[in-house]
């Protein structure tokens, strides 16, 4: 069973208002701590990696917008400078997601600057400026959100379906109650609250396509590890349509198997 948002957030507090130094802690060790703390798993290779694999990924200003910035989204900090970027990551073309916190809730908690002055805190993350795990605000700096698989955010997101909800907000194309649209615009079959996740008979990643067959565009980098988990949006010719970097995408469904 997967965390709530609110669950996740709340245990995000809890280690920012227990010393934990960035050297102990750092920003993606911070993320990972607080989902296991409450019965989640997560793990990932870095910042990048988990922006790369997110169920949905936006800019904090059209999340804002919508009023639907959930307690336990990740919040991150992009940049377009590719110069730090691991070289797996170069090229992709989606720049560096240099930093990661978690959105915990307004003035969920008090913190102090850098100057020693308390403020009221909407984010923990872990600094290196700060040398430890701490408060921060929505204006230090944060660029994008990200709904993680490993979160049921339900509907700490407003009532925010994290399938087509999601696309909506992306691609302003509300679906109908009957089908999702594809790539191709053709109608779907749904799924509703069905979730799977990867599996590999050699443990190698499983490609995400643009279309619901093995002709279809397979772009350089779209690839899911195993274990990485989606929401089923419909199915078609032995393909499951998913959320993959902010889109509506295609993986073959005898690479997954179906969990709760």
């Amino acid at each position: 069973m997967r965390p709530t948002g609110k669950m996740a957030a709340a245990a995000a507090v809890a280690l920012a208002q227990s010393y934990h130094s960035y050297q102990e802690m750092d920003c993606q060790a911070l993320t990972e701590q607080a989902v296991r703390n409450v019965g989640g798993q997560m793990d990932y290779r870095g910042s990048n990696d988990m922006a790369r694999s997110a169920a949905w990924l936006g800019t904090l200003e059209n999340v804002r917008a919508e009023g639907k910035l959930a307690p336990g989204a990740l919040l991150f900090i992009h940049e377009d400078d590719e110069s730090g970027l691991p070289a797996r990551y170069q090229g992709d073309g989606f720049g560096d997601f240099s930093h990661v916190g978690m959105y915990v809730g307004e003035k969920a908690l008090t913190d102090t600057d850098k100057q020693g002055k308390h403020r009221e805190c909407d984010v923990v993350h872990s600094s290196q400026s700060m040398g430890r795990v701490c408060g921060s605000t929505l204006q230090n700096g944060w660029t994008h959100v990200m709904w993680a698989n490993e979160i049921d955010y339900g509907e700490d997101a407003g009532g925010l379906n994290l399938s087509s909800d999601a696309e909506e907000i992306i691609n302003k194309e509300p679906d109908s109650e009957d089908s999702v649209v594809n790539n191709e615009g053709e109608g779907v079959a749904p799924a509703k609250n069905k979730y799977v996740q990867v599996v590999s008979p050699n443990g190698k990643p499983v490609r995400i396509r643009e279309g619901a067959s093995h002709s279809a565009i397979n772009k350089k980098g779209f690839e899911a590890e195993v274990g990485t988990r989606f929401q089923v949006l419909g199915e078609k010719n032995g393909f499951y349509r998913i959320m993959f970097r902010g889109k509506g995408r295609w993986i073959d469904a005898k690479f997954t198997e179906e969990v709760e």
